[in-house]
């Protein structure tokens, strides 16, 4: 057991080279326009719990709407906020935990994306976390939470290690490289997590510097995450398996659209 679910958020190569990895992860594909749809829908203000480096939050301030977000990486945050001032944009940034923040704001719209709520590894701080959030959107106010649907084969045992994978910064020509350095699950406590080594090559491929982290997410069945909302005061109106609206399948994302009961 990995014992900081949130370690690769510290900072560092993780956290530079965070968004430049994210790009490749097609499970994520389209979800900042959806996201952009629904707070179009809803109205604001927006809040984002787990808003990392600004990759939700930025557009969504882009688009004219007051945004909160919340993240236990000032790391992270410090990366937003920069994004945010070279593009002129403006949003209130919050370094504290999803299950324990406290703003005097209220929201008509608060979104999870990225699976961060899974790097909630204690059912106890999910059912705050939700209540937290329940307490802070304003009647009517709606919930969007992305979660991975686990494929049980993955569950158990030791998973394989994953490939190496390669990005280049556009911006500078650096190139980086992920390193799995083994994963693991326990199917007792519903967690599941890896060790990576970040790495900077040269333009030979040689590594000029590095870094060793980890992350764990809890991964939670359809059924579970349903008695889950359900329990902290929402009302579930959608569930999806992909940003383009797809209805649920086994082994496709958990994109769940639940309204303050």
């Amino acid at each position: 057991m990995i014992s900081n679910p949130n370690a690769f958020y510290d900072g560092g190569l993780a956290v530079e080279t965070y968004d430049l990895f994210a790009a490749q992860n097609g499970k994520l594909a389209g979800d900042v326009d959806f996201y952009l749809e629904m707070a179009r829908s809803q109205g604001g203000p927006v809040l984002e719990l787990g808003t990392g480096t600004g990759r939700v939050l930025a557009p969504l301030a882009e688009a004219g709407f007051e945004v909160t977000g919340v993240d236990i990486s000032q790391a992270m945050l410090d990366v937003a906020g920069r994004r945010l001032a070279a593009a002129g944009l403006r949003a209130r940034l919050l370094c504290t935990s999803m299950q324990a923040f406290e703003t005097d704001a209220r929201f008509d719209l608060a979104l999870i994306p990225a699976r961060a709520f899974q790097h909630l590894v204690d059912p106890a701080d999910q059912r705050a976390c939700l209540t937290r959030v329940r307490d802070h959107l304003n009647p009517g106010g709606v919930l969007v939470l992305d979660l991975f649907d686990p494929r049980l084969e993955t569950c158990v045992g030791e998973p394989d290690r994953l490939p190496d994978r390669e990005v280049v910064n556009p911006a500078t020509g650096g190139r980086y490289r992920k390193v799995c350095l083994g994963r693991f699950a326990d199917p007792f406590a519903q967690v599941t997590g890896e060790r990576m080594r970040i790495e900077a090559l040269d333009g030979h491929g040689g590594v000029t510097a590095s870094q060793e982290t980890s992350w764990a997410l809890r991964w939670s069945t359809r059924q579970e995450t349903a008695y889950l909302l359900e329990l902290s005061g929402f009302a579930i109106e959608a569930q999806y398996s992909d940003f383009a609206k797809a209805p649920p399948v086994y082994g496709g994302e958990q994109l769940w659209v639940a309204r303050r009961a």
